[in-house]
C-alpha cells in the first residue's frame, strides 16, 4: 500500500454559500456554516461508506475522510501498489467534492496513516495493517523504521559530484550511469533491478543507498518515496516471527525495503538457522513483489550470511546488482571526514587535528573514514559537551598523501615481469566472473584462490597486498580487506579450537584476501592440529568461495609437500605465481627505489660497490633478495650517520641537506649472511 494525505479547501465562490453579507468579524461568524451543514457527520459517514464500497468492488484505492474544519476537509488515500494513478484518484476526489479544490497533497508513512484513522481496527484489518497490533515495538522480531525520501531531484552532474564525495566505487558509478542513461524512459513502469550493497559499516551503506534512491527518484523510477528499514532480527517463536515478517513485508509493498542480510546471532555457519529461513522467505516475497517494491539488501561484511542455499534462494528470484563501497586516497578521505565533522550537532574548535584520526595507509574505505569520525566524535563529546569525562588523546598519526593506484604501484616494482603478466590474467578472470554474476550466469566452478612460491624477500607479501588493492579497485572483491596470518594465528592449543580460529580468519577477510604465509608450517609434527587446520581451510575455501580469496605463500619445494596434504586443496587453487630470485642488476634497482623512498641519494661509486656486494650475495642459496638489500641499506645509513657527525665535529662545518642525504661507497659493506647486525650492545663474555 502507498498512503497519501489530501487537504481540500472550499472554493472561493462557494464560501458562505454566496448569500447574505460577508462576515467581517469573527464574533459574527455563525456556529454552523453552509459548508458545515453540507458536510455534517452523517454526510461524511455516508461518503466513507461509499468510498469503502468502491474499494471492496475494485480493490484499487480507498479514500477515507478523517477531519473537517470550517472550510477544509482532510482525506487519506490508501492505494494498492499495482493501481497507483494519482490522476484517477484526484479525478474521483473532484467529482465527489465539486465545491472544493485540492489545496495540498503528500505521501505519508504507514504510522502517520494509522494515527490519523485513529486506530480503526476494522479499517486496519481490511488494509492488513493490524499485523503488529499484538506486539509492542520491543516485542517485534526485528528492528524496523520508516523514513520518507525528501523529494529533492538531482541532475546527473549533481549526482556525479555527490558520488565523488562519498568515494563511489566503480560498481556504483556504473549503475548511476545506467540510471541516468538516455536510453531509459523517465517514467515508472516497474523495477527492472534490485540492489545488494556490500560494506563494512552501516552508515557507509546508507550513503550508497541514499544516492541510489536520489538517482532513481530523479529519473522517475520510484513509485513511492517511503523506505522501510529492517534489521537486527531476533527470534522467539520462529513460526509467529515468520508470520509477522510476511505481513510486514506485504505492508511495505509499493515502497522501498532496505533489509540487512546479517545475522549477528548466527553460530550455525553454513548450516540452516532461523535467519536462513527468513532469507528464503524474503526470496519468495521478492519474487512476488519485485515489480512494484524496490528491495535494497545490505550486507555488512564480516557478519555475512554463510548459507549458500539461502542466498541462492534470494538472488535467484530477481536481477540483483551488487554495489560495493569505494576507496579514496588521503586527500579524498580528509574531505569526506571534514564533511562528516561539519554535520556534528555540538560546537567544537575546528582544526586539522581531525585528520590525525585517519590511520597511515595509501587507500581508505568509506567504513574506515566513518571509524575515524566515530573516534573523533567520542573524544570530542567528552571534550566539549560532557567535560567531566574529558580525556587526552594518547596517540597521533601522520600520513603522506599517496596518489598512485595499486596497479601503477605493482608495475613500478623491479622485475617480476612474469608475475605481472599472470596478475593481468587474474584481473581479466575476475572481471569476467563479475560480469557473469551480473548477468545471472553460472560461476559455480570459478575460483580465484592463488599460490605464491618463492624464496624469502622476493616480494610475495608486497605483491599480495597490491593484488588485493587492484581487485578492490576493479570491484572484483567488495571490501579490500587483507588479513595476514601464519601457523601461530590459526593453530589452537586444544581440540576444537583450530577450526574455530580458522573460520574467524575467513570471517575477518570477508570481501577481501586471506594471506597465509609459510603455509607449509601447518604440516604436522605430532599434535594433529595442523591437519585439522589444513582440512578446515580446504572446506572453507569452498564455503567462502564468493567472498574470500585465499593466497598461500612459501618456499617452492615445501609448498609442494603442503599441497599433497589434502586431495582437494590443489584443485581449489586457480593461479600459481612463482617469484624468482632477483638478479644483481635488479637488486641494485631495488636499492635505488629504497633510497628514493627514504629521501637519500646514492653516488655512482656506491652503486658499483653495491652491485658487487649483490653479485657475491646472490650466489648463496636463500640469501634474502629484497630483505638483504634492505639490511645493506639500513647499515649503510647508520655508517653514514657516524661518518658525517664525525666529519662535522672535526671540521666544525654545518650539516647541509646534501650531506644528510648522500650515501657514499664507503658507507656500504657486505652484510654476512645468517646475521645482519654488526653493532653489538650489551656485555660480552
Amino acid at each position: 500500500m502507498i498512503y497519501y494525505r489530501y487537504t481540500l479547501e472550499e472554493k472561493p465562490g462557494h464560501k458562505n454559500s454566496g448569500n447574505g453579507p460577508a462576515i467581517k468579524n469573527i464574533e459574527d461568524m455563525p456556529l454552523l456554516t453552509e459548508f458545515d451543514r453540507k458536510y455534517d457527520d452523517d454526510q461524511l459517514s455516508a461518503l466513507n461508506d461509499y468510498f469503502m464500497s468502491e474499494y471492496q468492488a475494485n480493490n484499487d484505492y480507498l479514500i477515507c475522510i478523517t477531519n473537517r474544519c470550517y472550510d477544509t476537509i482532510v482525506l487519506l488515500v490508501a492505494a494498492n501498489a499495482g493501481h497507483v494513478n494519482l490522476g484517477d484518484i484526484e479525478c474521483k476526489i473532484r467529482s465527489v467534492f465539486k465545491d472544493c479544490s485540492i489545496k495540498e497533497h503528500s505521501e505519508i508513512m504507514t504510522d502517520d496513516f494509522k494515527k490519523e484513522i485513529k486506530d480503526n481496527r476494522w479499517l486496519m484489518s481490511m488494509l492488513k495493517l493490524d499485523y503488529c497490533s499484538t506486539f509492542s515495538d520491543d516485542d517485534l522480531p526485528f528492528d524496523t523504521n520508516e523514513i520518507m525520501y525528501s523529494s529533492v531531484k538531482m541532475s546527473k552532474s549533481d549526482c556525479s559530484r555527490r558520488a565523488k564525495q562519498i568515494l563511489a566505487s566503480r560498481s556504483l558509478n556504473e549503475e548511476l550511469d545506467r540510471i541516468y542513461s538516455k536510453d531509459n524512459a523517465k517514467q515508472y513502469y516497474g523495477h527492472p533491478v534490485h540492489y545488494l550493497i556490500s560494506a563494512n559499516n552501516w552508515d557507509a551503506a546508507m550513503d550508497i543507498k541514499d544516492l541510489l534512491v536520489s538517482a532513481l527518484y530523479s529519473n522517475g523510477r520510484l513509485l513511492s518515496g517511503r523506505q522501510t528499514l529492517v534489521r537486527n532480527f531476533k527470534f522467539n517463536n520462529i513460526y509467529n516471527d515468520i508470520d509477522c515478517f510476511k505481513q510486514h513485508m506485504k505492508a511495505c509493498e509499493g515502497g522501498i525495503v532496505v533489509m540487512e542480510l546479517n545475522d549477528r546471532n548466527d553460530s550455525a555457519g553454513p548450516f540452516a538457522c532461523p535467519f536462513h529461513e527468513i532469507i528464503k522467505l524474503t526470496g519468495e516475497i521478492l519474487g512476488e513483489q519485485k515489480k512494484d517494491t524496490l528491495f535494497i539488501f545490505i550486507e555488512l561484511l564480516g557478519n555475512s550470511v554463510r548459507n549458500g542455499e539461502a542466498i541462492n534462494d534470494l538472488t535467484g528470484k530477481a536481477d540483483i546488482i551488487r554495489i560495493t563501497e569505494g576507496t579514496g586516497n588521503l586527500q579524498q578521505a580528509k574531505k569526506y571526514l571534514a564533511e562528516l565533522v561539519d554535520k556534528t550537532e555540538f560546537e567544537f574548535a575546528k582544526s586539522d587535528e581531525i585528520f590525525d584520526y585517519l590511520p597511515e595507509q595509501d587507500r581508505y574505505t568509506v567504513s574506515e573514514i566513518y571509524a575515524a569520525y566515530n573516534a573523533w566524535h567520542e573524544n570530542n563529546l567528552k571534550t566539549y559537551v560532557y567535560k567531566a569525562y574529558k580525556t587526552q588523546k594518547t596517540y597521533k598519526v601522520k600520513a603522506d598523501d599517496f596518489t598512485s593506484t595499486p596497479y601503477e604501484a605493482l608495475h613500478k616494482l623491479v622485475g617480476l615481469d612474469g608475475i605481472k603478466t599472470v596478475i593481468d590474467q587474474i584481473i581479466a578472470a575476475g572481471k569476467v566472473k563479475r560480469a557473469r554474476e551480473r548477468m545471472g550466469l553460472n560461476t559455480e566452478f570459478s575460483s580465484m584462490h592463488m599460490l605464491f612460491t618463492g624464496t624469502p624477500g622476493t616480494a610475495k607479501t608486497t605483491v599480495a597486498r597490491m593484488v588485493t588493492g587492484i581487485l578492490k579497485e576493479e570491484d572484483i572483491i567488495t571490501t579490500g580487506q587483507f588479513v595476514e596470518c601464519g601457523r601461530q594465528d590459526i593453530i589452537g592449543r586444544y581440540v576444537g579450537w583450530t577450526a574455530k580460529a580458522v573460520e574467524e580468519k575467513f570471517q575477518a577477510a570477508a570481501g577481501g584476501v586471506l594471506f597465509i604465509d609459510e603455509a607449509y608450517s601447518l604440516i604436522d609434527g605430532y599434535d594433529g592440529y595442523g591437519a585439522e587446520a589444513i582440512n578446515t581451510i580446504t572446506q572453507l575455501m569452498e564455503n567462502y568461495r564468493d567472498s574470500v580469496i585465499v593466497i598461500f605463500a612459501g618456499y617452492p619445494d615445501k609448498m609442494r609437500d603442503f599441497l599433497s596434504q589434502n586431495e582437494g586443496l590443489r584443485s581449489r587453487i586457480a593461479f600459481h605465481l612463482d617469484f624468482p630470485d632477483y638478479s644483481p642488476d635488479e637488486l641494485t634497482d631495488i636499492l635505488k627505489l629504497m633510497c628514493e623512498a627514504r629521501q637519500y641519494t646514492i653516488s655512482d661509486d656506491a652503486l658499483a660497490c653495491c652491485k658487487s656486494i649483490f653479485e657475491h650475495a646472490s650466489r648463496v642459496e636463500n640469501f634474502g633478495n629484497g630483505r638483504y638489500v634492505r639490511n645493506v641499506l639500513e647499515q649503510a645509513i647508520m655508517r653514514q650517520s657516524n661518518r658525517i657527525i664525525a666529519e662535522s665535529a672535526k671540521t666544525g662545518a654545518e650539516l647541509t641537506k646534501d650531506k644528510l642525504c648522500l650515501l657514499e661507497a664507503c658507507d656500504f659493506k657486505f652484510v654476512p649472511l645468517g646475521g645482519t647486525a654488526t653493532n653489538k650492545i650489551g656485555f660480552s663474555i
